[in-house]
């Protein structure tokens, strides 16, 4: 083997090993991103079966945000049924937002 052969053999080497890298790096980013999206989503799940529990302080439109999570409560578009949402911000800087619809408590 010359020394050109083993340069050449060096070279492919080389850039095989930084598409894996890339790989590598993907899915690393793809499950810190699914993480926190089950985070977020634990979150506004928990604090939705929060709200099933008792009455929102206060008369009307309610607010409550505890730094993470924002749970409104409004009144529905019929009698008898109010609009309970939740959102919770994203570290992207979006939000996930949940509603439900249930019956004034």
């Amino acid at each position: 083997m010359t020394l050109l052969e083993a340069l050449v053999a060096l070279v492919i080497l080389a850039m095989a090993s930084l598409g894996l890298l890339g790989a590598f790096q993907g899915a690393t980013r793809a499950t810190r991103d699914a993480a926190a999206w089950v985070h977020t989503v634990g979150l506004a799940e928990a604090a939705m079966e929060h709200s099933k529990l008792g009455p929102m302080p206060g008369s009307g439109p309610a607010v409550l945000d505890d730094g993470a999570v924002i749970v409104r409560v409004e009144p529905g578009p019929a009698d008898g049924v109010e609009r309970i949402t939740v959102t919770v911000p994203l570290p992207d800087g979006g939000a996930f937002v949940l509603h439900r619809l249930a019956p004034v408590r």
